[in-house]
């Protein structure tokens, strides 16, 4: 079970954990930002909720998840600081 987040953000990480695959993860992410943005939601607070993610899923606790679970956590965490690197104009080749 996920510890406690702020409920808008507990859907995504309930797909994200339920991903078959890297794919899925990062699609899953995209579709997120691409709400965000559509809600009109300015690069800041766009990274503010990146950050809090990142946060949430550095509190994971391995043993809690199965291997694809964990490597999709893992995948989400990376994929969001690339989002969030790349919001602050520092690109790194994609994954």
């Amino acid at each position: 079970m996920l510890p406690a987040i702020q409920p808008h953000y507990q859907e995504l990480l309930e797909k994200i954990l339920v991903a078959g695959n890297q794919d899925e993860v990062k699609n899953q992410i995209d579709a997120f930002m691409d709400l965000l943005q559509q809600m009109g939601t300015d690069e800041e607070k766009m990274k503010r909720i990146l950050l809090e993610i990142q946060t949430h899923l550095d509190q994971c606790n391995p043993f809690h998840y199965d291997a694809q679970q964990w490597s999709n956590i893992k995948m989400a965490d990376i994929y969001c600081f690339e989002i969030h690197q790349s919001i602050s104009g520092i690109h790194y080749s994609s994954l």
